[in-house]
């Protein structure tokens, strides 16, 4: 098995047509096609059938794609770290990131690294953890940040703490709320369903049961930062949010904190890596200049 049939594979399974394939890669369907031949004949089954929409993996095929695409992935970022150790800055680091590390960390570490490694592309992608894990397994993602799962493979990925967090009750400014003191004098309130853990439901359930409360009936699901940002500028509605939220620029001339007395914790802010995996020197830089935006923001925080 040569690297050119796992890329060629690739290349067919994504774009479902070896003549997309062909386009993407600059090569002729006939050579597509014997590629892809050699690779089956090689493995002994089909790893790709044809249906009327293009075409699609076998079950094996979908299987072996997966392994296929990491080990390209690996391939990709080893060729990346030669060049970055030989002093070229060049290569792509790729992130997840939840929402509240977008607004509390990003702002410190971007302009760093762009200064730092302004050749190398940077691809930032927004979500949880459990969305994201693919990505990060497949190697299309270098590290994770954002709120600890419950349940994580700890023989697979590397977990690191970033710090402890915490939400608060938000609204729009001038909320009818806004001078309530305790957590009882919301129960009876529209509620945004917003958390990072699955279900919601429960997690959302959780922080009342935990102060003695009934918990409301969320009738309102956002699944975007800015989707929650719009409905609590233009509602009566409150959500429980990270505390990065209320303290970005973006979002502080529009929702405030409704100043109850309960402190609502929140998971860990943590980094997820794959264990064993070593990251290239701008990801290792990437991952540097997190932590120390991370550290900073806790000071600061912690007053």
């Amino acid at each position: 098995m040569k690297l050119h049939h796992l890329r060629d594979f690739v290349a067919i399974a994504e774009t479902r047509s070896i003549r997309g394939a062909s386009r993407r890669l600059g090569l002729t369907q006939p050579a597509l096609t014997r590629s892809l031949r050699e690779l089956e004949a090689e493995l002994g089954t089909p790893l790709l059938e044809r249906h009327a929409r293009g075409v699609e993996p076998t079950p094996i095929g979908q299987a072996f794609l997966r392994r296929a695409h990491a080990a390209m992935e690996e391939i990709r970022r080893a060729q990346e770290e030669v060049a970055q150790l030989r002093g070229r800055q060049t290569g792509t680091v790729a992130v997840g990131l939840s929402g509240a590390t977008w607004l509390g960390l990003v702002p410190e570490v971007f302009p760093s690294f762009r200064k730092s490694h302004p050749a190398v592309r940077l691809h930032m992608v927004e979500g949880f953890f459990p969305a994201l894990e693919g990505r990060l397994a497949d190697g299309t993602l270098d590290f994770y940040i954002g709120p600890r799962p419950e349940r994580i493979d700890a023989d697979r990925y590397a977990v690191d703490l970033l710090f402890a967090n915490d939400r608060l009750v938000a609204g729009r400014k001038g909320h009818p709320r806004r001078t309530a003191s305790r957590l009882a004098e919301l129960v009876d309130a529209e509620w945004i369903l917003t958390g990072a853990r699955e279900p919601l439901e429960r997690e959302f359930a959780d922080v009342f049961a935990g102060h003695g409360l009934q918990s409301p009936v969320a009738m309102v699901q956002a699944e975007s930062m800015i989707g929650v940002a719009a409905l609590l500028s233009m509602t009566d509605a409150l959500a429980l949010l990270p505390r990065q939220w209320v303290d970005s620029p973006l979002f502080s001339g529009v929702v405030e904190v409704i100043p109850i007395a309960e402190r609502i914790e929140s998971a860990d802010i943590v980094r997820i890596a794959r264990a064993g995996l070593p990251l290239t020197p701008a990801a290792t830089h990437l991952a540097t200049l997190f932590e120390r935006a991370a550290g900073h923001y806790a000071r600061e925080r912690d007053g």
